[in-house]
């Protein structure tokens, strides 16, 4: 079976993928008003405009237009850049492509297989309505600038980020799903019913999150309803329980009756009613016919998106009882975002019936008439990673107040601007670790090991590095700060950071840069040692030198980047700022020499290129 990524050597897929990203991307830019398409008069003899300075003062920049800026101005156009800007776009502009063009792959392996006539139509009707969710997804994402109403820049800022983040977790999830359908991989065939009760705690704990207003009462219904049918999914399949067609029947009644009492409702009442009839409307839901159940998850589903793109299409939101105006355009946003994911699982598995009833293909036997794989080096992830990196850095170095000076500056303006610029170096921090292992990947290969073996390295190695960089301290005492502090703005990398406690005992220090850097020097270092003792477990010295030297690495350099940045002066920006992420660089530098070397000389690997 050849990669996924062969895919984009096909022609008509990189076509769709190229003329889909490049509409979002553009689609993106004007709904969100980063490109205004207008008249501009500009004065005489002036036909462009280059200007780096904010036409507000930046803590009152709109999401995601943060960051280092520049706008172009003509007689037609002005469009405002940032990384952040560009970043979000690019990213949901490249899921967006990915899925769709995923989608057209699996329908035409679909229609190419089809054992029943009508496959091919239902297999189009089933990848547009799981598709068009997906888009739908995508345009949350677009839409914050739109809405019509505004509480305060701080509110629509926190809903545009939220917004994203749920457009981008779905894409991702979609993605992961379909291609595992191309290629016949199970990435979620661990989760099975013994996850229920944790899937439904995270529902519970998301319904205390919520909150107790009337605005979210039917996102509140949603919660607990999804976390009722969950406990019994999972009670069912240890008590082995029998449902009946009626039960279904009685859920959709206490449903309606919540949403018609609705006023007179009390938020304990209804989280009750609604945990019932969650239960009672699975055991009713899994007895009837799949095309049955399948059609009602696209109605609940859709339901509960379609009036939020019907009230942005309208300019008024579609009232509901005693909500209007802001309340019930939030009302229906909220409901749009729950709705989502329900309408997207529906579509998934509408796919999946007709592959199982309608079909008869084979993914490890695909025909898409792939080229021949031709090795490549990988300069677009080294590329859009040192973008990410090097832009973020430059704009603290000229723009720390946006960071750390709190007087004068709104404290969620801080918080999400240390979060983004974090999220920015941190994506590209791992696409140029990726773009390494795609080196070494092609011209060595990677062996697999003992899973045991790699479990038992990382976790020893992840112990010692927390020991080392004082992630992790024994026995802390004379702290005088509560047991668990939040720090939720400060340098990129080093903030949003926690500190949990319990005195005498153990203490935890976590920030972004040692949490990033203790997972993968211990991923590689595990990996290093895993394979040293798979292939050289005879040769007792080997073992224990390179045991000594990959531990080198990982926690000498660390703890040394540590000392270094404890010592020098807050002033100092270079050696306190980012000495510790150098530091850091250098070590994964050496230990990814280390894996280069035993990958060379190991009996199991060989030269790709030779």
């Amino acid at each position: 079976m050849q990669r996924l990524t062969d895919l984009f050597k096909v022609r008509w897929f990189k076509l769709v993928f190229s003329i889909t990203f490049s509409l979002y991307f553009l689609f993106y830019q004007v709904v969100d008003r980063i490109i205004l398409f207008q008249n501009i008069v500009l004065p005489k003899g002036v036909y462009l405009v280059v200007d780096t300075s904010t036409p507000v003062p930046p803590s009152q920049m709109p999401y995601p237009l943060w960051g280092p800026f520049i706008s172009i101005t003509s007689n037609y156009l002005d469009w405002a850049i940032t990384p952040l800007s560009l970043g979000v776009s690019f990213i949901l502009s490249f899921l967006v492509a990915l899925n769709v063009s995923l989608y057209l792959a699996l329908f035409r392996l679909m229609q190419m297989s089809s054992t029943h006539r009508l496959a091919a139509s239902l297999g189009l009707l089933a990848t547009s309505l799981s598709c068009s969710c997906e888009l739908f997804t995508a345009l949350i994402g677009a839409t914050v600038s739109n809405i019509p109403f505004m509480i305060s820049i701080g509110f629509m800022d926190t809903l545009g980020i939220t917004l994203t983040l749920v457009a981008g977790i779905i894409l991702t999830l979609s993605s992961l799903v379909i291609a595992s359908e191309i290629t016949g991989s199970r990435p979620f065939s661990w989760m099975r019913g013994n996850y229920a009760i944790a899937v439904a705690i995270i529902l519970l704990t998301s319904y205390l999150l919520i909150p107790q207003s009337q605005t979210f009462f039917l996102v509140r219904i949603t919660d607990m309803t999804m976390a009722g049918g969950v406990i019994a999914y999972a009670a069912s399949k240890r008590l082995r329980l029998r449902g009946n067609p009626l039960l279904f029947w009685v859920s959709a009644g206490l449903i309606t009756a919540e949403i018609v009492g609705f006023p007179l409702m009390v938020p304990v009442v209804s989280a009750l009613l609604s945990l019932i009839a969650g239960a009672v409307g699975y055991l009713g839901y899994s007895t009837l016919k799949p095309w049955a159940r399948l059609g009602l998850l696209h109605v609940v589903g859709w339901t509960l998106i379609m009036p939020g793109p019907i009230s942005l299409i309208l300019g008024q939101p579609i009232p509901f009882f005693n909500l209007v105006g802001d309340q019930a355009i939030l009302f229906w946003i909220t409901a749009w975002i729950f709705g989502t994911p329900i309408a997207w699982l529906a579509g998934i598995q509408y796919l999946q019936y007709i592959r199982d009833s309608m079909v008869n293909y084979s993914p490890t036997k695909m025909d898409l008439r792939l080229p021949p794989r031709r090795a490549q080096f990988p300069w677009q992830w080294f590329l859009l990673g040192g973008v990410a990196v090097v832009s973020q850095m430059l704009f603290f170095m000229t723009h720390p107040q946006d960071f750390l000076d709190y007087n004068g500056y709104d404290m969620v303006f801080l918080e999400a601007m240390t979060l983004a610029s974090t999220l920015l170096i941190t994506a590209g921090l791992v696409l140029i670790g990726y773009g390494v292992y795609e080196l070494i990947r092609d011209r060595y290969g990677i062996p697999r090991i003992s899973n045991k073996h790699f479990l038992i390295a990382v976790v020893i190695y992840g112990v010692l590095e927390m020991i080392a960089t004082k992630m992790l301290v024994i026995a802390p005492s004379g702290y005088p700060y509560p047991p668990i502090l939040l720090l939720t703005y400060g340098e990129p990398m080093y903030a949003p950071a926690v500190t949990i406690y319990i005195p005498n005992i153990i203490g935890f220090y976590i920030y972004p840069v040692s949490l990033l850097a203790l997972i993968s020097s211990s991923l590689l270092a595990g990996y290093i040692w895993a394979l040293v003792f798979q292939t050289r477990r005879n040769r007792l010295g080997s073992l224990t030198a390179f045991s000594l030297i990959t531990a080198c690495p990982s926690c000498g350099l660390s703890a040394m980047g540590y000392v270094m940045s404890s010592l020098v002066t807050a002033a100092s920006f270079l050696a306190s700022t980012y000495a510790q992420i150098g530091m850091t660089l250098l070590s994964l530098s050496l230990l990814v020499g280390l894996l280069v070397y035993v990958l060379r000389t190991s009996k199991g690997t060989c030269d790709l290129k030779k």
